[in-house]
């Protein structure tokens, strides 16, 4: 089994459940019918969000890929607070700010799932680390040492 399966069967889960609610909201208008394609888009966009912050923020990924599953979730609540907007009717002045709330609180748990981390933190930032020609003057110095004793050694053997 592999470690995404349970993230990509939720996923899937929430997509079938939007659509048999949908399907039932046409089926049978009295006890489903307040459920729209609006609320199908809800229900999708917001639970795709959740599944991809969830996978953003336990999963141990390059830091790279945990900050672009975050921001895709970010994405995908904006998407669902539009279409909340389309099925409550909520007031335009309020959208702006709302989506504002959420791309803080993405940039948060962005900063708060990496650690800070720079996506480009390579081996140049770790203790000890040469660069080419440090390594290049080690080298020649070894092999100069080598070379000495090369000569000693055919000097004593004369």
């Amino acid at each position: 089994m592999g470690r995404n399966l349970i993230y990509k069967l939720v996923g899937a889960f929430i997509i079938l459940l939007a659509a048999v609610f949908w399907l039932l909201s046409i089926l049978i208008p009295d006890v489903f019918g307040a459920f729209s394609l609006a609320w199908a888009g809800v229900l999708i966009c917001g639970g795709l969000g959740i599944v991809l912050l969830a996978q953003g923020v336990v999963q141990k990924n390059v830091s790279t890929i945990k900050k672009l599953k975050i921001w895709f979730s970010v994405v995908l609540f904006i998407c669902a607070v539009l279409c909340l907007v389309s099925a409550l009717v909520i007031p335009y002045n309020l959208v702006l700010p709302i989506i504002s709330i959420i791309v803080a609180f993405g940039l948060i748990i962005t900063i708060l799932a990496t650690g800070g981390v720079k996506w480009d933190e390579g081996d140049n930032h770790k203790k000890g680390y040469k660069n080419y020609f440090e390594r290049k003057e080690e080298e020649n110095k070894i092999s100069e040492k080598e070379n000495v004793e090369i000569e000693k050694n055919d000097l004593s053997e004369k």
